[in-house]
C-alpha cells in the first residue's frame, strides 16, 4: 500500500477580500525546485537621492487591483510552474502626473543554455460598471462601488496610462513541453519618460509536465452567430484564431446552441476543423437537440424530424473519429423541468436507437432520482452548484449506475460560493475548476457562453482595435432592469479586430484547469484519498474555500513538491 501523505491543515479565509494583500505587497512567492518555501517580499528601497513620480509594482496574477488601489513598490517577481503550463503576473504603474511615452520590453528567461521565449504582455483594459443595485448577495459586493473594473487584455504597442490610476499590465509566460526543470531568470524593462526601470523575473520550472489534453471535460459555448454579427467579415482566418485561442485555454471550441435549421447552419464547425485539435479536445456538442429556449416546448416529432435532417452532419463527425476521440456529446433541453420529460423520453429514445455510444447531456434542477435519469436516457446530468442542487450524495448515486455528473454555473451562485462575475475575487475561478472540482468529484464542467455580445441594449459591440485606450466603451452588463447588477455573465472574451481578446477572468479559468492537473498527478502517484485531502486544504466544500492568494500559492508549491517526491 502506498503511504498516505497528510497535508498540513490550513486556515480558510473565505471572502477575506484580497485587496488587502495587494496593498500590503503580497503575491511575490519564492519557489525552489529543492526548497519549496513561501515568503512575503518587501518593496525595493529607492536610492537616497532618487526622485520618482511613479511607482512600479510586480504582483501575482491572483490579486485584483482596482484603479484606486495603492500598491507598494516592488521590482521583483518570482513564479513557479510545470512544463506545458502558462504562468502570469501583473505590473502595476501608478502616477499622479502624465508620464508621457512608456515602452515595455520583456527578455527571454534563461537557465544556462536553456531558454524560455514568447513571453508577452497585455494592457489591462477597464469596463464600466454603473450599479450593483439589486444584487442578491450583499457580501459579494461589500465595499465595491460603481466605476471602472479591470478585465479585458488589450494588444497595445505601448501602455496607455490613466493619470491617478493604478494601471495594470498583464504578462503571460508559457512554459513549453520539454522545458528542463530549474531556475530561469530574466527582466522586464520599462522606459518611462526616457528613464529605464527594470523588474527582475525568476521562474522555477518543476520537474513534471501537465498533459496536453485537459483531464477535466468541459463545455464552454462559443456563439458563432454572435461572432458572425460582430465581425464585418467573419473570415476563416478569424474563425481559426478563435478556435486556436480556446484550445490554448484547454477548452474545446463548440457552439452548444447553434441553430442548424436556420441561416447559422453555415457556421457549424466541420469535422476537418475539429480534426486539428483532436489530440487536445475533451468535450464538444455533436448536435444540439434543442437550440433555443423555446425549442424545449416543441413536439417530440418536430425535434426528431430536425435530428433526422442533420444525420449526415452527425455521421460525418462520427466517421471522422471526432466524436470518440474528442469526447463528443448530444446536448439539449437546457434547464428542463417536469413539463419536458415526456418529450425528452421520446426524443432520447430515438437518438439512442441510432447512436447508443454517444452520451446525452442535459442541465436540470428537477431530475431528483436515478430512476428519472434512467427513464429519460440521460448519460450526463449537469447540475447547478447553487442551492445544494449539486450534492455529493445524489451525485454518487448517479455515478453508481454508470452515469456522470458535471457541475455548472451561470449568473448564480452567490456568496459564499464561487463565481466569475466581475465582482468576484480572481481566485474564485481558479479554486472552482481545480481544488473544488476535484474535491466535489465533478466529472466535467459546463458554462453557457464565452461571448454573449448583446449587452448594450441588446445590440452588438464594435470590434476592438489594437492600441485602444484602457477605458473601453464595451458593456458587460445584462441590459434589463431586473439584472442591471449582473456584470460579466456569459462574457469572458472580447472581440478584437483580428481575433479574440482574453480577459483576466478567462486567464483565471485556464489557471484553474491547469491546476486541476496537479490533483490528477497526485492521484496517479498516491491515490484518490490523498489527492482529495490536498484539495480539501483549500476547498473543503463548495461554501467553504480560500480566497487568500498567499495561502493558495503556498499550497500549490507544496503540491508540486509532493508530486516531485520531495
Amino acid at each position: 500500500m502506498k503511504s498516505q501523505h497528510k497535508p498540513t491543515p490550513v486556515l480558510i479565509g473565505r471572502r477575506k477580500f484580497i485587496k488587502s494583500s495587494s496593498i500590503l505587497g503580497y503575491g511575490l512567492v519564492v519557489f525552489g525546485v529543492g526548497n519549496c518555501s513561501c515568503k512575503k517580499t518587501h518593496p525595493d528601497e529607492a536610492a537616497p537621492n532618487r526622485i520618482t513620480k511613479y511607482t512600479i509594482s510586480a504582483l501575482d496574477s491572483s490579486i485584483k487591483v482596482l484603479p484606486s488601489d495603492i500598491v507598494k513598490e516592488s521590482r521583483r517577481i518570482e513564479l513557479a510552474a510545470a512544463a506545458n503550463e502558462t504562468e502570469s503576473f501583473q505590473i502595476v504603474l501608478r502616477s499622479e502626473a502624465d508620464l508621457g511615452q512608456v515602452d515595455v520590453r520583456i527578455s527571454e528567461l534563461t537557465n544556462g543554455v536553456h531558454t524560455i521565449r514568447d513571453l508577452v504582455w497585455y494592457q489591462v483594459g477597464y469596463v464600466y460598471v454603473s450599479t450593483f443595485d439589486g444584487h442578491p448577495a450583499t457580501e459579494d459586493i461589500k465595499g465595491l462601488l460603481p466605476g471602472w473594473y479591470p478585465d479585458p487584455l488589450l494588444e497595445n504597442e505601448r501602455p496607455t496610462l490613466v493619470k491617478g490610476w493604478s494601471n495594470t499590465l498583464w504578462v503571460n509566460c508559457p512554459i513549453p513541453t520539454g522545458t528542463p526543470p530549474g531556475l530561469y531568470a530574466g527582466k522586464v524593462s520599462l522606459t518611462i519618460g526616457g528613464q529605464l526601470e527594470t523588474i527582475d523575473m525568476q521562474l522555477t520550472v518543476f520537474d513534471f509536465t501537465l498533459p496536453r489534453k485537459s483531464t477535466l471535460p468541459t463545455l464552454f459555448s462559443l456563439s458563432l452567430e454572435y461572432l458572425n454579427k460582430v465581425y464585418p467579415t467573419f473570415t476563416p482566418a478569424i474563425r481559426e484564431k478563435w478556435f486556436d485561442f480556446l484550445m490554448a485555454q484547454r477548452i474545446s471550441p463548440t457552439d452548444m446552441y447553434i441553430d442548424l435549421e436556420g441561416a447559422d447552419a453555415k457556421l457549424k464547425i466541420e469535422p476537418n476543423e475539429y480534426h486539428r485539435y483532436l489530440d487536445r479536445m475533451n468535450g464538444f456538442v455533436v448536435y444540439p437537440i434543442t437550440a433555443t429556449w423555446s425549442d424545449r416546448d416543441a413536439s417530440a416529432d418536430e425535434l426528431i424530424a430536425r435530428f433526422e435532417k442533420n444525420r449526415p452532419y452527425i455521421d460525418a463527425l462520427v466517421s471522422s473519429g471526432c466524436v470518440s476521440q474528442g469526447n463528443g456529446v448530444f446536448y439539449g433541453f437546457d434547464e428542463n423541468d417536469a413539463s419536458h420529460f415526456e418529450t425528452m423520453k421520446k426524443v432520447h429514445r430515438h437518438i439512442k436507437s441510432i447512436y447508443p455510444q454517444i452520451p446525452i447531456a442535459t442541465t436540470s434542477m428537477h431530475i431528483t432520482s436515478v430512476e428519472q435519469l434512467q427513464e429519460l436516457q440521460i448519460d450526463i446530468l449537469v447540475l447547478h452548484i447553487t442551492d445544494d442542487i449539486y450534492n455529493s450524495a445524489f451525485a454518487d448515486q448517479v455515478r453508481a449506475v454508470g452515469k456522470k455528473v458535471w457541475g455548472y454555473i451561470s449568473l448564480q451562485p452567490y456568496h459564499p460560493m464561487p463565481n466569475w462575475r466581475i465582482e468576484n475575487p480572481y481566485l474564485d475561478a481558479r479554486v472552482l475548476l481545480s481544488a473544488m472540482a476535484y474535491h466535489e468529484r465533478f466529472d466535467g464542467f459546463l458554462y453557457w457562453g464565452v461571448n454573449q455580445y448583446n449587452k448594450i441594449d441588446w445590440k452588438y459591440p464594435a470590434t476592438i482595435d489594437k492600441n485602444t485606450p484602457a477605458k473601453l466603451e464595451v458593456s458587460i452588463t445584462t441590459p434589463t432592469d431586473e439584472y442591471k447588477w449582473l456584470h460579466g455573465d456569459g462574457l469572458l472574451l472580447y472581440p478584437g479586430s483580428s481575433g479574440p481578446l482574453s480577459s483576466i477572468r478567462m486567464e483565471q479559468i485556464r489557471k484553474g484547469l491547469e491546476e486541476y492537473e496537479y490533483y490528477q498527478l497526485l492521484e496517479e502517484r498516491f491515490g484518490k484519498e490523498e489527492a482529495a485531502n490536498w484539495a480539501g486544504k483549500v476547498a473543503p466544500s463548495m461554501k467553504v474555500f480560500s480566497d487568500d492568494a498567499h495561502l493558495y500559492l503556498t499550497h500549490k508549491l507544496e503540491m508540486a513538491a509532493r508530486i516531485m517526491g520531495r
